[in-house]
């Protein structure tokens, strides 16, 4: 008997384990609506020194080069990262165009921290 609650307990656990892990439970995996990750991003930006004119024309260079990003979908791997590398140094050349220097370098490594994994800027 005791070993058949044992089981059973194991059993459940297991079964929590694996619903938990599925439904994003742990946080980092969530995925978001677009509105939620436009919030978020926003708030990024904000946090960096931006004032929400600022911010809208970072939010809308970001969404003009979105198209070419999705683009590159298809691409062999080396061809994929030479393109985004040449997308990568001309939206930063547009946000540079936009802001101060030193917010320009704040907006710019931040993206690339988001993007890359902390690999650096145009990777």
């Amino acid at each position: 008997m005791k070993k058949m609650f044992g089981l059973m307990l194991l059993t459940l656990g297991l079964s929590i384990t694996s619903v938990h892990a599925q439904t994003g439970g742990g946080g980092g995996g969530q995925q978001m609506d677009p509105a939620q990750r436009m919030a978020m991003m926003k708030e990024r930006f904000k946090n960096l020194g931006c004032n929400d004119v600022q911010v809208d024309s970072v939010m809308a260079i970001s969404n003009d080069f979105r198209p070419k990003m999705m683009a590159l979908r298809d691409l062999e791997p080396e061809e994929r990262q030479t393109k985004m590398k040449e997308i990568n140094e001309e939206r930063n050349k547009r946000i540079e165009k936009a802001l101060p220097a030193d917010l320009a370098k704040k907006v710019i490594e931040a993206m690339s921290m988001q993007r890359g994994g902390g690999r650096g800027p145009n990777q």
